[in-house]
Parts: C-alpha cells; sequence; structure tokens
C-alpha cells in the first residue's frame, strides 16, 4: 500500500469522521431520496467546523496576525450550535460566517443532540482554569478533536495543549478532556507516519505526562479493550476505537482491501455507540487516506463535499 501524503492524511480523517458516525447512527440508512441519505452527527459536523477554526487561525498567523486557536474553536463552535436550533445566551459573541457555514449537510440539526451542548449555549468559554460541563464525562470532545493532529510542524505538546483547551470548551471531566488529548495526539503521530500501536502508543506517553493522567485513559490507549468495567464512557469508547484501529491495520496488512478494513474496524467500534466509531473513522482515515474510506459510505453520506473543502483548505494553508 502506498503512504499517503500530508494532504491526503487531512483528507482521509475528516471524511472518516464524518462517514464512520454517520454508519454508527443509521446503520441501515434511510429511505430519503437520493444518494445521501445519512446525515451528519455532531462529530462529523464539529470535526469539520475545528478543522476549519484551525484553518482560520493559521490563515491569520501567515497574515502575522496572532490568533488564539481556542477562540478560534469556540467561535466555530458557537456558529455550528446556531444552525442546531439552540438557544444561546446573548452573551455570547457573534461570529463572522466563513464558506464552510453555506456547505449543504454541515448544520442540520443532529438526532441526538449531545448533553453538552449547554455548555456552548452558556454563552461562556469554558477553560482548563474556569471548566464548564464539569458533568460531561462522554467521548463527545474526543470524538471531533483528531484535526488538532494533522497540523505538520508543531510539536506533541502544543497539540496536546490545543485539544485540551478545545476539550475545555465543552467538558469539564478529567477523563473526558485527556481522552480528547489522546485522540489528536494519536492522530499527530499517525499523520507522521506512525502504525497504529506506535501511535497509540506514543499518545500513551503523552497522557501519561500530564499532571495527573487518568488511569483509565491510559488503560483505552493499551488497544487491547482491557478498560475496567468501572471506568467512565469516555475511556470505554476510546479503548473500543483503539481496539478497532488495531484490528483493522492487522487486516490491511493481512490483505483485506483497506476499504473493507476501514468498514470493519468501525463496525467494531460501533458496537460502543457513535462517538467510539467516528474516533476510530477519524484515526483509520488518518492511517491510510481517503482511499480507505468506503466508497459505498461516503456516496451516502451528507455533506461530504463541505469535508472535501475544508480538507483542501486546511492542507493549503498548512502547506501539506
Amino acid at each position: 500500500m502506498s503512504t499517503p501524503t500530508a494532504a491526503e492524511r487531512i483528507h482521509g480523517c475528516l471524511a472518516g469522521t464524518a462517514v464512520a458516525e454517520a454508519a454508527a447512527l443509521d446503520p441501515a440508512g434511510t429511505d430519503a431520496p437520493g444518494p445521501a441519505s445519512r446525515p451528519l452527527g455532531a462529530a462529523g459536523q464539529l470535526t469539520l467546523f475545528t478543522a476549519d477554526a484551525l484553518a482560520e487561525a493559521i490563515e491569520w498567523a501567515n497574515d502575522g496576525v496572532h490568533a488564539d486557536e481556542a477562540a478560534c474553536v469556540w467561535l466555530a463552535s458557537l456558529r455550528w450550535l446556531g444552525g442546531q436550533g439552540v438557544p444561546i445566551a446573548p452573551s455570547a459573541p457573534v461570529a463572522q460566517a466563513r464558506w464552510l457555514d453555506g456547505q449543504e449537510g454541515v448544520r442540520v440539526p443532529a438526532r441526538p443532540l449531545p448533553a453538552w451542548v449547554d455548555s456552548l449555549a452558556s454563552g461562556e468559554m469554558g477553560t482548563p482554569a474556569r471548566p464548564l460541563g464539569l458533568a460531561h464525562d462522554d467521548a463527545g470532545a474526543a470524538a471531533h478533536t483528531a484535526p488538532f493532529g494533522l497540523v505538520p510542524h508543531i510539536p506533541a505538546a502544543a497539540v496536546a495543549k490545543m485539544s485540551a483547551d478545545a476539550a475545555h470548551l465543552t467538558h469539564g471531566a478529567a477523563p473526558a478532556v485527556q481522552a480528547a488529548v489522546a485522540v489528536a495526539a494519536t492522530a499527530h503521530y499517525l499523520a507522521l507516519g506512525a502504525d497504529a500501536a506506535t501511535a497509540l502508543g506514543s499518545a500513551r506517553a503523552q497522557v501519561a505526562s500530564l499532571r495527573v493522567p487518568d488511569p483509565d485513559v491510559l488503560s483505552a490507549l493499551d488497544g487491547i479493550g482491557g478498560v475496567g468495567v468501572g471506568a467512565g464512557p469516555a475511556a470505554q469508547a476510546l479503548g473500543r476505537a483503539a481496539s478497532a484501529v488495531l484490528a483493522a491495520e492487522s487486516a490491511g496488512r493481512s490483505g483485506e482491501p483497506l476499504d473493507g478494513a476501514f468498514a470493519a474496524g468501525v463496525g467494531l467500534a460501533a458496537g460502543h455507540g457513535s462517538d467510539a466509531a467516528a474516533i476510530a473513522g477519524a484515526l483509520l482515515g488518518t492511517l491510510w487516506g481517503p482511499a480507505a474510506v468506503p466508497s459505498a459510505w461516503a456516496e451516502r453520506t451528507a455533506g461530504m463535499a463541505a469535508a472535501d473543502g475544508v480538507a483542501a483548505r486546511l492542507a493549503a494553508v498548512t502547506g501539506a
């Protein structure tokens, strides 16, 4: 198999997240007319808005103007929330629309709408010093945090900081934040060309370097599905996704067509829910590029033209 380019890894990550989550939410498809019958879920949509926010921050930086990545992601998340029909507190800033906002399929009402949107709707910007959503310990942040690992030429520590800052916009529980760091770090090492086991192990070391690493998140990154039954939902989803990615990579190395290995891996992760499926799709897309994303899934998933456009923009501004 050929090695994907940096631009192809970006494209694969965004497309992989979108189709994996959509397939997990609607495995049988829908009766809607037309080929794109599966709507994007919250993770698929927010992955695109996160990648677009990174592109915006880098655009400013390329023009010599500093832009805070977390603030850009917050504003992009508020733009997304505005399309969900959720009332937003008047104290929230009004973000200017970007190209992505007008694309088909990216601001449709997500079903189900995650409970953690209340953090965004509050109008306050969650930070590590002032976390919001302390009760939210799910993998929702981790499911759309992979784009932070796709920016070339930045160190792993910077990836960890950016992804943690972004996770704090919605989630305050430490396992949820650290699971987001783990996904971004794994994507970072995959984008550098590591195999899945090496990437997961390197991400584990990154999480272990945090001030108080969560033991269940560390166990999840061992990739053997050995997270204890008492672990929270973020670690459980991460563990299932990591195990699925390793199984899919093994199948690909054994000669299974990559799109078949991708589908099987996402299917394994989807048994633990759509967040786990989204994480697996993001990581497998980063590992193999868009060629591994099943074409039948892409044809049935709305918003793929938007994913292509955002991927191209992020690749262009990063020089990928």
